[in-house]
């Protein structure tokens, strides 16, 4: 039985969409190449494929004013997913245009909710419920932040350093957690990072010397423990008490995107289709 795919992005939106109507002949044959190998490396069946490389090349040559076909709407897909990364996925067995309506509705815009779901790309939409697409533009995200935040913090860079070993995480993964909140991370001290974060196992040792000669000097930086970076990588407007443990996770995951898209200046936006697990495809 098909299930329904949720799959959220970050990426540029505009490079999907500035390819449409570019009668740019190397991009067409880049996406035909990309139709190819998701059709033989996913098993995409035929018949959804089918006219894939009519629909790429109007799109692409002699754009529509309205995505009117399946195929059409596969090949817009296509793009948008080979322009971004996935930040994470959500698997419904039935179609569920409110899943992250209480999301949006605890950040104070309910209304946004329907925009990440369905809202039309460019000029484009789609009248095929089993293919959907959503973004949130500039302004959108800079408002959820606000409330998730609390406050503008969010606008200023922010660097962080690790000393020391992390007791639950090597330190690549925490490298990586620290950019998936939109926290860049640097290897020395320096008087422009915000962060120094101790592992509980060793010290801090000279990078913690450093920056209490810093801080004492009168720069701004604070110093986490392996606690205080726990709580640095989650949302500071918790969710609910009583949401379900999925649902506070698909918040956690909701606002850290929208912290490495706004730090980044990507966009965010999810692709919504049937999926079928047997065989991993569309």
């Amino acid at each position: 039985m098909p299930l329904y795919a949720y799959d959220i992005y970050s990426g540029f939106v505009a490079d999907a969409i500035g390819i449409v109507g570019s009668k740019d002949v190397t991009r067409l044959e880049h996406y035909l190449r990309l139709g190819e190998f998701s059709q033989s490396a996913l098993g995409l069946p035929e018949a959804l494929m089918r006219d894939w490389q009519r629909g790429i090349e109007q799109l692409i040559i002699d754009p529509p004013r309205q995505i009117t076909t399946t195929e059409q709407a596969i090949a817009l897909l296509m793009m948008l997913r080979d322009a971004g990364q996935r930040r994470f996925r959500i698997i419904t067995q039935a179609p569920q245009p409110e899943i992250f309506t209480p999301i949006f509705a605890h950040l104070g815009h309910e209304a946004f909710a329907k925009d990440f779901v369905h809202s039309e790309i460019a000029a484009f939409s789609s009248p095929f419920d089993n293919v959907d697409w959503g973004f949130l533009d500039i302004s959108q995200i800079e408002a959820l932040l606000h409330d998730a935040i609390g406050n503008d913090s969010f606008k200023q860079t922010k660097t962080a350093v690790i000393a020391g070993r992390l007791s639950n995480m090597a330190r690549s993964d925490a490298e990586h957690a620290l950019i998936d909140v939109g926290i860049e991370t640097q290897n020395s001290i320096s008087h422009n990072i915000d962060y120094l974060i101790l592992g509980s196992k060793g010290t801090g040792g000279s990078k913690q010397d450093k920056v209490n000669n810093l801080k004492n000097a009168g720069r701004d930086i604070t110093i986490l423990d392996e606690n205080g970076f726990d709580k640095l990588l989650r949302a500071p407007k918790a969710p609910p008490d009583d949401w379900p443990v999925a649902d506070k996770n698909t918040y956690e995951d909701i606002v850290r995107s929208l912290r490495h898209v706004w730090a980044f200046e990507l966009d965010l936006y999810c692709l919504v289709y049937q999926y079928d697990p047997e065989e991993n495809t569309l």
